[in-house]
């Protein structure tokens, strides 16, 4: 009994072979690919935690390895009892462990911003192709230095604290 053919139809190439709806990134050696696997993971932490950002913010209800339930819209509360696998991810997920820890809130705008940056990232990336990275990052690193230099005050926190960015000429 012969198995049938694993392979797609070359004449409708790939998308023969994906469902409907599929996004396909062509990784010319690159790592676009994976880059793109990577922030899709990281926006889609931000996306499933959107919904408890604000005041108006929807509670989750989260159960644990031992089982316990929790009933909460903060973002950090909801990450310490999550284990989050993916490494991009986790990134996220420490970004919001430290901004608990230096300034105790803010925890949901930091993984909604982080996340919108990463997606507006994606779309860049599309449009520019994935050899530009390092100008779309170069952007941000100077879009950084700009909001340190001109849009905060001087007696903001970053400025009393120190900031590497802030630094930089």
């Amino acid at each position: 009994m012969s198995r049938p053919s694993m392979a797609y139809n070359a004449a409708s190439g790939l998308s023969g072979m994906l469902k409907d709806g599929h996004e396909h990134y062509f990784d010319d050696g690159e790592g676009g690919a994976v880059v793109a696997r990577s922030i899709t993971a990281a926006c889609e932490l931000s996306r499933m935690l959107s919904s408890s950002m604000g005041p108006q913010g929807r509670c989750k209800l989260v159960v644990n390895h031992l089982e316990k339930m929790i009933v909460t819209s903060d973002c950090a509360a909801i990450l310490r009892e999550v284990e989050v696998e993916h490494p991009a991810a986790k990134l996220l997920e420490k970004a919001v462990q430290q901004q608990e820890k230096e300034c105790g809130d803010a925890t949901n705008l930091c993984l909604m911003f982080a996340g919108e940056l990463l997606n507006n990232t994606v779309g860049l990336m599309r449009t520019m192709g994935w050899k530009h990275s390092t100008d779309i990052l170069e952007g941000y690193h100077l879009a950084s230095q700009k909001l340190l230099k001109e849009l905060l005050p001087n007696a903001c926190v970053v400025h009393q604290m120190g900031h590497p960015a802030k630094d930089v000429e």
